[in-house]
């Protein structure tokens, strides 16, 4: 015993001073900081570009400015007094209006607003960022083509938007990071690095590499320990010779004796690997399932037919597949006859082994159960069967909505205004209690579905309504990242600033409830994706029909409501799904639409009535 703590002392001790010197560095808090305050201050930065890049070309191309490029200052200002050149910039922008005239050095001819501090006329057309205090300054300066083919002068229109760092700066310093910004030899300091702290090698921006962020990492410990290493080595040696001493004068165990222990140590380890769980790495946070082991054979690999179990659930029938898992129907079955069916998800096998795709899975199941509302599945459990997760959902006696659409469009059958009104307010609901919804800590989760479309609706033969599929939800603590520029949802249905990879919050969801809601009131589909953004430009996005010009009975109102939901700038839309209900909900009043859910129900049930058999009746998205 005293030759065992000896080497056990000494190796600690030797352990420690060998190991002190990979000490220190960032923080994997502040690593993961980092990564964060870069894709988030990346995505504000290309959203200012493309924002700006925007501006700056319609400017350019307005008849007015073509004419103005061509006078002085004196009769801009009349032309801006007059009201001729009202540019009505966004709150932050400044627009300058800059004449090149050859043999003389460029002319600032206006600003707008009048006053705003700007830079020096601009003698050639890009992209420019700089930076200035504690904010980036984007401008984009565009090529003026005068009216008159004649003019010997030309020029620019310059666009300036500025981006606050302080959030992400706070968001560094809270996390324990310390650095600066670099810009062009511009500096601005990220909290107060400590005395001894070793600048790691620069990171620039994806999209904006000249933008640099360097981190001022603690610096590791000291060198190596010699003292501790000879006490630690010299302890451990001198340990192990008294355990060989020891163990020469001890009897030889009998083999029973042996035998029994063998066993016991062989036990153990089967006790140890018996209930397998996930690691601290994929905790997550009370009230929120945890995917813990589940008793039953293990699925993967294996058809599973009905009659077959998946943990304690019995599977009735196959409702679908998808690119990430299997859906059953399935029922679990208690005392006195009880039974009660559930939707089960299954992982598919090949996936199971991906890290990200495991998160990914995972991440519906935890947001979508910190969602409790009618108009959202709920999530009953989450678990794992030996190497295959799974998730457990609310069964919807029903069908998805795109199907319900599909056939009365082919059928050539309206949906009826109020009915349509009421899924739409009913789809909202639904979406504004995800967009609430809190974490364990009370903060807001910051929730955003990004894939928000008539297939992942669920309507029940009841006249319920269901949002479902939160596989691709983005909230701010979920367990995996989307990276910068990365895009995910079904582009027809998605806002632009979404199909370009930009961030997005509450209104990109706004935009798509509006394409289902067109969809569901005009009965025509709506495919607007990146060809059609690119052919059709900005100016009139969506270029859509008028509603009530494809539907004469829709109330006027709706063509502005819609159309101004899926405009192409965010700041023209409803700010919330709880703004736009409440606009649908004022437009039924003012006209007498109503609809209950036994409205609902019976437009539902004659609508199951005309498709045609089909025992996969899909009750969720896979």
């Amino acid at each position: 015993m005293a030759g065992a703590v000896l080497v056990i002392a000494g190796g600690v001790a030797l352990g420690y001073a060998l190991t002190r010197k990979a000490e220190g560095g960032m923080s994997q808090q502040g690593t993961q900081a980092m990564g964060a305050a870069i894709g988030e201050l990346d995505g504000d930065v290309k959203a200012a570009r493309t924002a700006t890049r925007e501006r700056a070309a319609t400017l350019a191309s307005v008849p007015a400015v073509q004419a103005a490029i061509t006078t002085d200052e004196a009769t801009v200002a009349d032309m801006v007094e007059r009201g001729e050149l009202d540019f009505k910039a966004e709150p932050g922008e400044v627009i300058t209006l800059d004449q090149v005239a050859p043999g003389k050095p460029p002319l600032t001819l206006a600003v707008y607003p009048p006053g705003a501090m700007h830079k020096s006329p601009a003698s050639k057309p890009g992209s420019f960022v700089e930076m200035m205090g504690d904010r980036v300054l984007v401008t984009e300066v565009a090529p003026i083509t005068p009216k008159d083919p004649k003019a010997h002068v030309g020029g620019f229109v310059a666009v300036s938007r500025p981006l606050d760092l302080q959030p992400a700066i706070a968001r560094l310093v809270a996390a324990g990071v310390s650095g600066r910004f670099e810009l062009d030899g511009k500096i601005h300091a990220i909290g107060s690095p400590p005395p001894d702290a070793v600048e790691q090698p620069p990171m620039p921006l994806p999209s904006q590499p000249e933008v640099k962020i360097v981190v001022a990492a603690p610096r590791a410990g000291g060198g190596t320990p010699l003292p501790l290493i000879a006490v630690g080595g010299g302890g451990a040696l001198l340990g192990l010779v008294v355990v060989i001493v020891a163990m020469m004068r001890r009897p030889a165990a009998p083999a029973a004796t042996a035998a029994r222990a063998s066993g016991a140590l062989a036990n153990a380890g089967d006790i140890a690997t018996a209930d397998t769980r996930f690691s601290a790495a994929h905790a997550v946070a009370a009230a929120t399932p945890v995917p813990v082991a589940i008793s039953g054979p293990a699925i993967a690999g294996k058809p599973v037919e009905a009659g077959a179990m998946i943990g304690r659930w019995e599977v009735v029938s196959r409702l679908g597949s998808g690119g990430m898992a299997d859906v059953y129907l399935a029922r679990a079955r208690g005392e006195a006859g009880f039974e009660k069916l559930v939707a089960i998800k299954v992982m598919h096998p090949h996936l199971a082994r991906n890290p990200r795709a495991v998160d990914h899975f995972l991440d519906e199941a935890r947001l979508a159960a910190r969602i409790t509302h009618p108009n959202v599945v709920a999530i009953q459990d989450l678990g794992k069967i030996g190497d295959d997760y799974v998730i457990v959902m609310e069964y919807v006696d029903g069908v998805d909505l795109e199907r319900l659409l599909a056939s009365a469009r082919n059928a050539q059958r309206a949906v009826p205004i109020a009915v349509g009104l009421g899924l739409l307010r009913r789809i909202c609901d639904g979406l504004a209690a995800a967009h609430g919804a809190l974490g364990p800590d009370g903060q807001p989760l910051n929730l955003v579905h990004r894939d928000v479309k008539s297939a992942n609706v669920l309507v029940s033969r009841q006249g319920g309504v269901k949002v479902v599929d939160f596989g691709i939800a983005k909230a701010a603590s979920q367990a995996h990242m989307t990276y910068a520029g990365e895009t995910k949802g079904t582009p027809s249905m998605m806002a632009p600033e979404q199909r370009v990879g930009e961030q997005v919050d509450v209104r990109a969801d706004v935009y798509s409830v509006a394409a289902v809601g067109y969809e569901i009131l005009t009965g025509h589909a709506v495919n607007l994706d990146l060809a059609a953004l690119a052919h059709l430009g900005v100016e009139n996005w969506p270029h859509l029909p008028m509603p009530s010009a494809l539907r004469g009975q829709l109330p006027r109102e709706l063509d502005e409501l819609l159309l101004g939901a899926m405009a192409f700038d965010r700041a023209r839309r409803p700010a919330s799904c709880v703004a736009f209900e409440t606009s649908i909900e004022a437009i039924m009043k003012r006209h007498d639409l109503n609809a209950s859910d036994k409205d609902i129900a019976r437009w539902v049930t004659s609508e199951l009535e005309q498709l045609q058999p089909d025992p996969a009746t899909t009750p969720m998205s896979a």
